[in-house]
């Protein structure tokens, strides 16, 4: 009779928030577990290798299937440790950015959108389709089971909205529901330590100290992790969005020609909260420099200047064209 291998601890997560990296790590490091040879890593970046043996005494879990439905009403295994990694606000630009410019794999499940040559359309997959044909029914009256290609302008525009919402973002509200069901034998680890070498492996100390997992965190860990880092997509300009920002701030020239379509987004989204009064432009074209940027938000003209029906509040005031607007959302 076979006997069933006891976990030593569950990796649990939100899709794409690298729960099979982590898996991997544990594995890997941990004394209680055979050392592991084979790497993880497909030319993807994503750490979905078939080809890894694996110990068995890791487990990991999503919480969500491949639908955006929640498994077991988003509850823990109690009979195992777990470390459940934590969507943190930090860290919600760059998950964001890579489901939408991530391709999906045999296990990851992406809304991958693909740019014209031209940039002025954009290809989208069922998977975008599937989650957000409503969202798109409602607010550009567009079907996508009948236009799997979009114009630039609107896509940008619903990834502002996207960005702009990040009060009621889904999954910082489910984090939060699975943080309600913590027990005394689980610990989070936030998604944005997880793209820090150094906070990551102070925090698997932490977490290996409570669950006596036994990791051996020295050179080799942080060389894996380091890999890992290099191997992420979007690794060469995972801060360059933030960056444009600042030489806004500083009123100091940069190019910003280069932004993919979610850092566009989520540019636009932060002028109109950086900005009174300001919405940026429905147009195929982008900016393509911080002065031009500059010039837009500083020669808005007064008589098209009123609140902005894409914010919630306004001096702390409830902006009643938001709540109109969102009452079918």
């Amino acid at each position: 009779m076979e006997v069933k291998q006891k976990f030593i601890v569950n990796i649990a997560y939100l899709g794409g928030s690298h729960g099979a990296f982590l898996r991997y790590f544990v594995d890997k490091f941990s004394k209680l577990t055979p050392d592991i040879k084979e790497s993880p890593f497909l030319e993807s970046g994503t750490a979905h290798d078939e080809a890894v043996k694996y110990s068995g005494k890791v487990d990991r879990r999503t919480f969500e299937d491949l639908h955006g439905n929640p498994v077991n009403d988003y509850k823990l295994d109690s009979t195992v440790p777990n470390i459940v990694i934590a969507v943190d606000s930090k860290a919600l630009f760059n998950f964001t950015r890579l489901f939408f410019t991530r391709k999906s794999d045999h296990e990851l499940t992406s809304t991958y959108l693909s740019v014209s040559e031209d940039k002025t359309t954009v290809q989208i997959d069922e998977h975008f389709c599937n989650r957000y044909n409503k969202h798109f029914k409602l607010l550009y009256n567009i079907d996508l089971n009948n236009n799997f290609t979009l114009p630039i302008s609107v896509v940008r525009d619903f990834l502002k909205l996207t960005f702009l919402k990040t009060s009621d973002n889904k999954s910082l509200d489910t984090m939060e529901k699975i943080k309600n069901n913590l027990g005394k034998t689980d610990e989070l680890l936030n998604l944005s330590d997880i793209w820090n070498t150094d906070a990551f492996i102070n925090r698997m100390q932490q977490i290996s100290d409570k669950l006596h997992l036994d990791l051996v965190l020295g050179k080799d860990a942080v060389n894996l992790h380091q890999q890992f880092l290099t191997k992420r997509k979007n690794h060469e300009t995972w801060n360059r969005v933030h960056d444009v920002i600042e030489a806004i701030k500083n009123k100091q020239h940069m190019d910003c020609s280069k932004l993919d379509l979610p850092e566009q987004g989520y540019l636009c989204s932060w002028i109109e909260k950086n900005f009174d009064f300001i919405q940026t432009p429905l147009t195929n074209t982008f900016f393509t420099n911080t002065k031009e940027i500059l010039d837009y938000v500083g020669f808005y003209p007064q008589h098209y200047k009123a609140m902005n029906p894409n914010l919630p509040k306004f001096n702390n005031i409830d902006n009643p064209y938001y709540l109109w607007a969102n009452k079918k959302l």
